[in-house]
């Protein structure tokens, strides 16, 4: 009787080593994708999108923004007509983003 009891224990043993081996990795794995999904951020498609929003995600990914206004016929006043980064460029130190809003129809 008292073998099967050091049986018990060992297969508890083993089994909580297991659990909190499993666990660990489980830990690392989260934290690491964290970080790396953090740290690969990319400049998303601004067309269409309110100078206002371009401004927050600039304070946000701390990125430097120029805006240029320019006539659109296609376009509302204050939205993104064009960007000078292509999208889905990563987001590196020191990137300088150029931001044409529309000011609407030119009117003669």
């Amino acid at each position: 009787m008292a073998k099967q009891q050091q049986r018990r224990k060992r297969k508890y043993r083993l089994t909580a080593r297991f659990f909190s081996l499993i666990f660990s990795i489980a830990i690392i794995v989260v934290v690491s994708t964290f970080f790396w999904r953090r740290t690969n951020v990319q400049i998303p498609n601004l067309h269409g999108w309110e100078s206002t929003e371009v401004m927050e995600f600039g304070q946000t990914h701390n990125i430097s923004i120029q805006f240029e206004f320019v006539y659109s016929t296609d376009m509302a006043p204050t939205l993104v007509v064009n960007q000078s980064v292509p999208p889905g460029t990563a987001i590196t130190e020191g990137i300088e983003l150029i931001i044409e809003i529309s000011k609407g129809i030119e009117v003669r």
